[in-house]
């Protein structure tokens, strides 16, 4: 049975992940580990004010991670972050495909990495797409222009 693509938002106590951020990236892989998941992606997100506290906690900081994985590993997964006292929540879902990065990408370790230089497949449609749209207008506008004359 073929490993299903997911994405999961980590929340994490910011005075915890704060100082020691690696530290919470290796924990978060530790436990994607557990379940035998496929790491694709992590991104480490904003630090926010929480609307409520969690665990006691006031800030929190959104970390996205994209991995393949059995799918009765994600009721595991869920187990593992309940008992985890670094995490204070998560939300996993299954995706298609990866979205673009919006944040800061890590390593597994905890280790920053540089931000891909390769543009998605979908921003060079919608850019080639934007091109011929300004294009067209442009031949409506000089056609105009002539029947005015």
């Amino acid at each position: 049975m073929p490993a299903n693509l997911y994405e999961a938002m980590f929340l994490v106590d910011a005075a915890k992940g704060g100082s020691e951020f690696a530290n919470v990236v290796r924990h978060v892989t530790n436990l994607l580990g557990r379940v035998d998941a496929e790491i694709v992606r992590i991104e480490k997100w904003d630090e926010r004010k929480l609307a409520y506290r969690i665990k006691r906690a006031k800030r929190g900081i959104y970390i996205l991670v994209y991995f393949r994985a059995e799918g009765a590993a994600i009721r595991e997964l869920r187990h593992d972050v309940r008992l985890s006292e670094e995490i204070l929540r998560v939300l996993v879902l299954e995706a298609e495909q990866p979205d673009p990065v919006r944040g800061e990408l890590y390593s597994p370790d905890g280790e920053p990495m540089p931000e891909p230089e390769q543009t998605p497949p979908q921003a060079e449609a919608a850019a080639e797409g934007g091109a011929e749209q300004d294009e067209a207008e442009e031949v409506a506008v000089g056609e105009g222009a002539e029947e005015e004359q």
